[in-house]
């Protein structure tokens, strides 16, 4: 039997192979596993960035040096942004189409109260007496005239509707003829005319006069009236029946003269009623009749 250590040995199959190409085989294990290796580094690496850039925006803070992400291709829905949406016009409701109803802005209207009646109103103021006075042009809401037929007589105005009225006598009166100044009328009753008169009437003795009343309105009105004093001082008074104060007028005669004026009397009053007055002798002078007269009365 041959020797088995005499017999030829077959070449080892890496024996056969180049130099080169064992190299080659030799290193091949380490590429395949640093190829992995690099990709997870790689992706480990992109998500710590991730992280850093949220953190970033979290804090308020721009983040730093990130490159701008590429446009969206055609056809891709473009990313949500923080811009406000602008609507787009859209076509008017047509004819039959109600719009919806808005709520009004505009505040309710405030209750307005009504207005306050004017408040009570009375001036005097005295002036002298015109040397001819036409009571019926004067006086279109009425007139009056003292004395043409006696003591006790009173002409007045036809359609005056005895608007002005004397109160009743409390002392002797008497027809005098004492005064400069002329009195005419038209349309008068019981005396339908006169061209001018001087005649009035008069009282005696400190305290005693004639009290007269007038409606009172919430518009103006206007008294005319036409007086006289001999040896004496007479006051006037005017007070509405509604309230408010006394007003007061005056004149005076101490000689033996007969003064005149006229009295203009403005009133007003809130809640109607009447104006009252008063022309009352105060004082006397000297021996005699002193007293107060009454010549005539004109209301606008």
């Amino acid at each position: 039997m041959p020797d088995d250590t005499s017999a030829p040995r077959r070449p080892h199959p890496s024996a056969a192979l180049p130099a080169a190409l064992l190299r080659d085989s030799r290193r091949r294990p380490m590429a395949e596993y640093l190829m992995p290796a690099a990709i997870i580094v790689a992706g480990i690496l992109l998500v710590v960035a991730f992280g850093i850039v949220i953190n970033s925006v979290v804090r308020g803070k721009e983040p730093t040096a990130l490159p701008a992400p590429p446009p969206p291709a055609l056809g891709d829905i473009p990313p949500a942004s923080d811009q406000a949406v602008i609507p787009l016009p859209s076509d008017p409701p047509s004819a039959g189409t109600p719009s919806p109803a808005r709520p009004s802005t505009t505040p309710p209207a405030r209750k307005t109260r009504p207005p306050a009646p004017p408040p009570n109103a009375v001036t005097i103021a005295k002036a002298a007496v015109p040397g001819k006075v036409d009571l019926s042009d004067e006086g279109d809401r009425d007139w009056v005239h003292w004395g043409q037929e006696g003591k006790f007589s009173l002409e007045r105005a036809k359609d005056g509707d005895f608007q002005i009225l004397e109160g009743a006598p409390t002392a002797p009166r008497f027809r005098q003829t004492r005064a400069k100044e002329q009195f005419s009328w038209q349309d008068g009753s019981p005396v339908a005319s006169s061209g001018g008169t001087v005649v009035g009437i008069n009282t005696c003795d400190k305290g005693n006069g004639f009290t007269l009343s007038v409606p009172a309105a919430k518009d103006d009105r206007t008294l005319r009236l036409y007086v006289g004093v001999q040896k004496a001082k007479g006051t006037l008074g005017a007070k509405l029946s509604t309230g408010g104060s006394t007003e007061a007028g005056t004149l005076e005669e101490r000689g033996d003269g007969f003064a005149t004026a006229v009295f203009k009397i403005t009133y007003r009053s809130a809640q109607g009623g009447k104006l009252n007055l008063t022309w009352t002798t105060t004082e006397t002078f000297g021996d005699g009749c002193g007293g107060v007269a009454l010549q005539a009365a004109t209301l606008r």
